[in-house]
């Protein structure tokens, strides 16, 4: 069966007016139109429900059994009509963004400032959380979309490049390491990095194993076991703090803040690494996604990232 709403106004127009010429008027239909409905509506219910004649038309018994059922229909449908387009518009201008933490701390703080000048509409939410649940909840449809580091496909999401990121050394300011410089920016070589133990992710961090297959390459020696810990920022604390130096993504660096370290960039090779937006695949997006990833990408590139 696949009667639509129309079906059941015009089934009350016809009733209310007793006359199908009325009834085609007040529908903006032609008569002839109006009539092939009705008939389509009987086919499909398997019954007459109207007795015409030339000068009147009145219901069967089929045809009473259905008025308030229908207009039941109407009447339900033109309540929640409103209510379902004030959250359709809800829908168009919310976005509900997952991020990691670090990046949650040192880049969506400004992307929501922007955002907050140039898109007042737009009501944005961020969550930070760590990249599994990112994922997660992407792909179970909590999330718009999610940012991070995902080097491989994810079954049913969808992965948009943002930019590339390379890697910094970092260290206290109290104990700094003679860095080469090269304009503004200081730099030191893979090879170069001292032989001592080093602030570390875990082992089966993706981020870690790619920094330890580096020092690799370049014949590092490596020192006795450092500390390790689950998060960026941990990382930059400790080294902050003089517990040793360490390596972090470049868009971690605190642009901005009275940190007690100093940063270098890691060089020959530079190595780099992609950053994504994830979606779920299939899924219709926000309207205003587009406005965020253009103001995150503003961002970005004022942070010196190089985007795609």
């Amino acid at each position: 069966m696949n009667l639509s709403i129309r079906h059941f106004k015009a089934f009350l127009s016809v009733v209310h007016t007793r006359s199908f010429t009325r009834a085609a008027e007040r529908m903006h239909i032609s008569q002839p139109g109006l009539s092939l409905m009705m008939q389509d509506m009987e086919a499909q219910l398997s019954c007459r429900l109207f007795e015409r004649t030339t000068r009147s038309v009145h219901l069967t018994a089929a045809g009473q059994r259905l008025v308030p059922v229908a207009q039941q229909v109407v009447d339900e449908v033109e309540a929640i009509a409103p209510v379902l387009s004030q959250l359709s518009e809800e829908r168009r201008r919310t976005l509900r963004v997952g991020a990691t933490p670090i990046f949650s701390a040192s880049v969506m703080p400004h992307v929501y400032m922007r955002l907050r000048d140039t898109q007042p509409a737009l009501d944005l939410h961020v969550f930070d959380l760590p990249k599994p649940e990112v994922e997660r909840r992407v792909r179970s449809g909590e999330l718009d979309c999610g940012l991070g580091i995902f080097p491989k496909r994810v079954p049913d999401v969808s992965r948009r490049p943002l930019f590339e990121f390379d890697f910094l050394y970092l260290e206290p300011r109290i104990a700094p390491l003679r860095l080469k410089t090269r304009g503004r920016a200081q730099r030191i070589r893979w090879n170069e990095l001292p032989d001592v133990p080093f602030v570390e992710l875990h082992p089966t961090s993706e981020l870690q194993q790619l920094i330890d297959k580096r020092k690799a390459a370049c014949g590092m020696a490596r020192a006795g076991a450092g500390i390790r810990m689950n998060n960026l920022e941990s990382l930059i604390g400790m080294a902050a703090a003089g517990v040793g130096p360490t390596i972090i993504p470049s868009f971690a660096a605190p642009v901005g803040m009275d940190v007690p370290i100093i940063t270098a960039l890691l060089v020959e090779p530079v190595l780099s690494l992609g950053f994504h937006l994830i979606t779920k695949r299939g899924r219709e997006q926000p309207a205003v996604l587009e406005a965020f990833t253009r103001t995150l990408l503003e961002v970005i590139a004022e942070r010196g990232e190089r985007t795609y």
